[in-house]
């Protein structure tokens, strides 16, 4: 008798025990601050805004041109986010409008461009929860300089670009008129970092492989992709200086196509000052863009003028 009451006191206590628990629960999860109101609104700074890995559908920018007088420039730019995003689009770290994707996650958006000052935007997007993500692409415009005793831009196109740290970057338009080009094989830009890492890009309209010199020096091989497009990458590889870069397509009969380049990677900055704003060194048959990424280090993107074009002289 006695063991069965003190079983039954047992299991009465253990019922008020997990009682009260439960009360303490419900209390705590009522007194839970709204995250949601907690949460960043589109409208504060971005400007510490990173880029993580979350899994949601990132910015992208999937199509760029421009249009407009020669003082009035227009650029159109569209892309694709997460759906019902709110995006912030920033030039050179400032805000500089916000907008907002579809339900598909498409949007659109179109910007005055300076005719003499260079752009910088990125997009920082807002989703569900108050999280922000700043994209990894940004789009550089980088106009031709003029002299102060010139009235009006000069009528040359302006560098266009869109660049993500590691990946080749692509050319919307440039300077020079087009890119290097011998019969199906094209030369893109040659993208590096300050360890010597480096991106040999481009297109062709042959399927093949494509083998990337260095002087006479053969540094990479890689083949022709989906679409026509080929790269290589390689850590450490390019030494100081200056010298020929050279892709070659190959097929099983041979040599089809040769283009060659006169490179120069440039020594690492020696200020270390935080800017926005790349460095340009401008050359009558080749630009050099330096930007600093938010990580830290560098990323430098060098265009070539095709082999027939006309010298480019600048002001710098």
């Amino acid at each position: 008798m006695r063991t069965r009451l003190t079983w039954i006191i047992g299991i009465a206590l253990a019922i008020a025990l997990l009682l009260l628990i439960a009360v303490q629960a419900t209390s705590f999860i009522s007194n839970m601050p709204n995250l949601s109101d907690d949460a960043p609104k589109a409208s504060e700074t971005v400007s510490d805004a990173k880029t993580v890995d979350t899994g949601i559908t990132p910015v992208i920018f999937r199509t760029i041109s421009e249009y407009g007088a020669p003082s009035e420039r227009t650029l159109r730019l569209n892309g694709t986010s997460e759906p019902n995003a709110v995006l912030i689009v920033l030039n050179k770290n400032e805000r500089l409008r916000q907008i907002k994707a579809d339900d598909k996650g498409v949007w659109k958006l179109d910007v005055n461009a300076d005719p003499t000052e260079i752009m910088v935007l990125e997009v920082v997007m807002f989703v569900e929860g108050g999280l922000n993500v700043r994209g990894d692409e940004a789009v550089f415009r980088i106009p031709v300089p003029r002299s102060d005793s010139e009235e009006s831009p000069q009528n040359i196109p302006a560098l266009i670009m869109v660049t993500a740290p590691g990946g080749p970057t692509r050319i919307v338009q440039t300077p020079f008129g087009g890119s290097p080009t011998d019969g199906p094989l094209t030369m893109g830009p040659i993208d590096y970092d300050d360890s010597g890492g480096v991106i040999f890009s481009g297109t062709t309209e042959e399927e093949g492989r494509v083998r990337i010199y260095a002087g006479p020096q053969q540094i990479g091989e890689t083949r022709v992709g989906a679409g026509g497009r080929w790269n290589f990458i390689a850590g450490n590889l390019l030494p100081m200086g200056e010298y020929e870069i050279s892709a070659e397509l190959s097929k099983p009969d041979g040599v089809k196509a040769r283009v060659s380049v006169p490179f120069e990677r440039l020594a690492p900055s020696e200020t270390d000052k935080v800017t926005s704003v790349p460095d340009v060194k401008y050359e009558p048959f080749r630009w050099q863009i330096r930007r600093q990424l938010l990580g830290g280090g560098a990323q430098h993107t060098a265009i070539f003028a095709p082999q027939e074009a006309d010298a480019l002289i600048v002001e710098n």
